[in-house]
């Protein structure tokens, strides 16, 4: 039995399904179920009836869960205990434009000041190449958007989530955002991106009609067309835009709109895993006074402060 397979009861019991769980910890539903399975062994008891749609706690698991909880508690509190001094080493990580120019300043300045010896290798791309070379092992990690659980063996751990908003020039009139999407140019996100793709998909899912002016590849350059008034775009609410230079009109949609889901991605059972952990934690706390957090963000795994020194 590993503090992984306890958190991921929790985050199971917490979600109130295996499917839930998953997207809690990161992985696969498949893989999921596989860990309770091995939790059950190791006790030899049933922790869930699966007779049930959800399954539901058994009086066991019941028991249990207080425990789990318990334990995972007190191992987090040991780890922040040492981990200060003893975070050192090297992490190539892949960062995409949007939030490089973003909250990755600010992050990396509250890295810097409290581990000085944890030295952050980055590298700007697109999510689908900055997620290649993950798997390929030219990267640690990577910091990216909208990613799907697709491969085995890799591990998605969200930190914050970004509603898509309209921007408009500051002199648009106060209209739906829907109304001035249809009467002003549109300046599209990159399709090659994957946030342009899920702006895409939920333009066709409203069925809005636009009139497309140019595609961008990066927010700054959107915002900088929008507000010199050449038409108005669809793009995900950073923190950081609202101490913008170049002011817009923000609108938000009517009814429930869609998110971008912004972090990290690495291979499961990485060497640095531990150091990636670290840079989990600032990232959650720098983006958290701003944006709207996943409900599906997990739960810190469990690290291995043996790796913290050697992870170099």
């Amino acid at each position: 039995m590993s503090l992984r397979e306890l958190r991921t009861f929790i985050a199971v019991v917490e979600g109130g399904s295996f499917a839930a769980g998953a997207r809690a910890v990161g992985r696969t539903q498949s893989a999921v179920t596989i860990q309770i399975k091995l939790l059950e062994e190791e006790f030899r008891v049933i922790l869930f009836d699966r007779s049930r749609r959800p399954p539901a706690l058994t009086a066991t698991g019941r028991a249990l869960l207080s425990h789990a909880i318990e334990a995972v508690t007190a191992y987090d509190r040991l780890f922040h205990v040492v981990s200060d001094t003893m975070v050192e080493g090297h992490l190539r990580l892949g960062v995409v434009p949007s939030v490089m120019t973003g909250v990755m300043p600010k992050a990396l300045k509250a890295l810097r000041e409290r581990y000085p010896a944890l030295h952050v290798e980055l590298t700007m791309g697109l999510s689908k190449d900055l997620v290649g070379r993950v798997q390929k092992g030219a990267m640690d990690a990577a910091i990216v958007s909208d990613f799907r659980l697709s491969n085995a063996g890799m591990s998605w751990s969200p930190f914050a989530r970004e509603p898509l908003v309209l921007i408009a020039p500051v002199d648009a009139p106060a209209r739906k955002a829907e109304e001035l999407l249809t009467s002003y140019p549109f300046i599209r996100y990159s399709r090659q991106a994957w946030v342009g793709q899920l702006i895409e998909e939920f333009l066709k899912r409203r069925k809005i009609q636009v009139h497309e002016a140019m595609a961008l590849d990066t927010l700054e350059a959107i915002r900088t067309m929008v507000h010199h008034g050449l038409g108005v775009s669809v793009i995900p609410q950073r923190a950081t835009d609202q101490a913008s230079d170049l002011p817009v009109r923000v609108v938000r949609f009517s009814g429930p709109t869609s998110m971008r889901v912004v972090g990290i991605v690495q291979r499961e059972d990485h060497a640095k895993t531990a150091l990636v952990d670290v840079l989990l934690e600032v990232l959650k706390r720098e983006a958290a006074p701003h944006s709207d957090r996943t409900d599906d963000a997990p739960r810190p795994r469990a690290r291995r402060s043996a790796n913290l020194k050697k992870a170099q």
